[in-house]
C-alpha cells in the first residue's frame, strides 16, 4: 500500500508532542510497553489467540505487541501499522510493517482474525469511527481488542503536585482533541458495534519508587511539561515538586489505568 496522504486528522495526533523523532519519545514508548504489555498480552490471550491467525496491530508504536503477536500466531501473519514506522521491528518473517493512516485509509472487510490497538484511539478525534472500521476489518468469528490508557485524577481534587500534573495531562489531552478518560466507554462501545462476548481487564499504574508506571509518568511529564506550562495548566514549580514526590521512598499513588476491552464479531 502506498504512503497515506495527509489528512486533517494526521497532524492532530499528539499535536507534535508524540512524534517519534523527539528525544524522549522512544523511551516513553518503551516505558508504556513495560507498563501495559502484561495486560495487553492477557487480553489478547483471552481472545483465544491461535497459531495460524492473521492479525492486525493498529498504531504499533515501538512494536512490542506486534513482535509478540508474530511469535504467538506463527505461521500466521501479523500486519503492524503506524503513521511513523521507524520504531517498528524489522526482520520478523511473519510480520509486515505498513505505513497506514487509520483515519484516512481502509482494509478490506473481514481481513483479519484479530484486530488490536493500544493507546491510540483516545488520541484521535475520529475515535468511534475508527473503532467501527476495526470491527469491519475483523472476520466473522474474529476478535477486536482495544487497550486504552486512562489518566487517573483525584476524586476530591488535587492534593499535591503529582495530582496537579495529572490533571494538567488531562487538560493538555483535551486541548489536542484527545480524551484521557475515553477508554472507560470501551466495553459499552464494543457492545454497541454488535460484538459478542465483550469482556474487560484493568491494570493499575502505580507511581512512586518501584511503581510499574513511575517511569512512564516521569517521561510523559518531561516530554509534555513545557507545553502544559506554556498553556497555563500548571506552573514550573509543579513539575519540580512532582519529581521530588516521585523520588520520595514513602510516596505511592495511582496515576494510570490501562483498560483492555475485547469482543467477538458474530459468526455467520
Amino acid at each position: 500500500m502506498a504512503d497515506s496522504p495527509t489528512t486533517p486528522s494526521t497532524p492532530a495526533y499528539g499535536a507534535g508532542l508524540l512524534d517519534h523523532h523527539l528525544p524522549l519519545e522512544a523511551r516513553r514508548l518503551r516505558a508504556l510497553e513495560a507498563f501495559a504489555d502484561p495486560g495487553s498480552r492477557a487480553a489478547l490471550d483471552a481472545c483465544g489467540l491461535q497459531a495460524g491467525w492473521r492479525c492486525l496491530e493498529v498504531g504499533g508504536g515501538a512494536g512490542s505487541v506486534a513482535r509478540w503477536l508474530a511469535g504467538r500466531c506463527a505461521p500466521g501473519e501479523v500486519v503492524a501499522t503506524d503513521l511513523d514506522i521507524s520504531l517498528l521491528p524489522r526482520g520478523v518473517p511473519n510480520l509486515t510493517v505498513l505505513r497506514h493512516d487509520v483515519v484516512g485509509e481502509d482494509f478490506p472487510e473481514a481481513s483479519f482474525d484479530l484486530v488490536h490497538a493500544r493507546a491510540l484511539l483516545e488520541h484521535l478525534p475520529e475515535r468511534e469511527d475508527v473503532l467501527a472500521k476495526m470491527v469491519r476489518w475483523a472476520a466473522p468469528g474474529g476478535w477486536v481488542c482495544v487497550d486504552g490508557v486512562i489518566v487517573v485524577t483525584s476524586a476530591d481534587g488535587p492534593r499535591n503536585a503529582c495530582h496537579r500534573c495529572l490533571e494538567a495531562l488531562v487538560a493538555l489531552a483535551g486541548s489536542m482533541r484527545a480524551d484521557a478518560r475515553w477508554a472507560t466507554a470501551l466495553p459499552r462501545l464494543l457492545a454497541q458495534t454488535g460484538l459478542e462476548d465483550v469482556d474487560v481487564r484493568c491494570t493499575p499504574g502505580r507511581v512512586g519508587p518501584g511503581g510499574n508506571a513511575d517511569l512512564l509518568l516521569r517521561l510523559a511529564l518531561a516530554q509534555t511539561g513545557p507545553a502544559m506550562v506554556a498553556q497555563g495548566f500548571i506552573q514550573p514549580q509543579d513539575l519540580t515538586e512532582c519529581a521530588r514526590l516521585l523520588d520520595n521512598a514513602r510516596y505511592t499513588d495511582l496515576a494510570f489505568l490501562s483498560l483492555s476491552a475485547w469482543g467477538r464479531r458474530p459468526p455467520p
